[in-house]
């Protein structure tokens, strides 16, 4: 970061929020500094994600908190029942509501995802069928299209990848970012959100959390999607 760049962090740091005016100003105190030289710097700082454009023409430093999923209490409920019936399987559970802050594009998601070891999907759609959820088991896009509201509270159970990357939140395994942005990348049953879509959410994600941008990779890597998510890295300046 050459001096320019740090005196802009530096500058907004001190007031918080600022101008391009006043960053202008500022600058030009110990140097010239023309007005498209510094519209460049910051669209290189926001970009890269140093500076946060709160609106227009209006800065602050960027500000990103780790992702932690919220853990509802239908997942708690179901989280119970899959370890008391299914004690030596693992799951891991989120609600598709953990979209909702990424979107480019609006769609209502209510859907508790449960994931599980492959042998044990079965098992799990049995056990939560027969606790009277309504449950789909590996959904593809086909039936999601035709026959499932995603707005509906329904449950989707679908395989675990193996080394998928978790952690844990109020005694539940839930997923990090990382294994969402790469995931709704590959699975069928996200559909909807492939495509332009997912690269927004990316971008969006970045702009709001810390994202591991090995871990991110790794796990793309064996899911087989590593290439174009370092293209999208690359154009967001991750």
């Amino acid at each position: 970061m050459n001096s320019i760049e740090s005196r802009i962090i530096e500058f907004v740091q001190s007031v918080g929020t600022c101008t391009a005016a006043e960053l202008l100003s500022y600058l030009n105190q110990t140097e010239e500094v023309r007005k498209t030289t510094l519209y460049w710097y910051l669209n290189k700082l926001t970009s890269g994600h140093r500076l946060s454009r709160v609106s227009r023409g209006l800065y602050s430093v960027s500000v990103r908190k780790d992702f932690i999923p919220e853990v509802t209490e239908d997942m708690i409920a179901a989280n119970e029942i899959l370890h008391r019936e299914l004690p030596f399987s693992s799951f891991c559970l989120y609600k598709g509501t953990e979209f909702a802050p990424y979107l480019h594009n609006i769609a209502t998601n209510n859907v508790l995802y449960v994931e599980t070891e492959r042998d044990s999907c079965e098992s799990a759609f049995n056990v939560l069928k027969r606790e009277g959820y309504t449950c789909y088991i590996r959904p593809g896009k086909e039936m999601i299209y035709h026959y499932i509201n995603l707005a509906d509270n329904v449950v989707f159970v679908k395989p675990l990848p193996s080394e998928s990357p978790l952690q844990t939140v109020q005694g539940l395994s839930v997923p990090t970012l990382e294994k969402l942005l790469v995931d709704i990348n590959v699975d069928e049953d996200f559909f909807y959100l492939q495509g332009s879509e997912s690269f927004y959410i990316l971008r969006n994600a970045a702009e709001k959390n810390v994202i591991n941008r090995s871990r991110l990779l790794r796990y793309a890597k064996r899911r087989y999607v590593a290439e174009k998510l370092i293209k999208d890295l690359e154009e967001i300046g991750l």
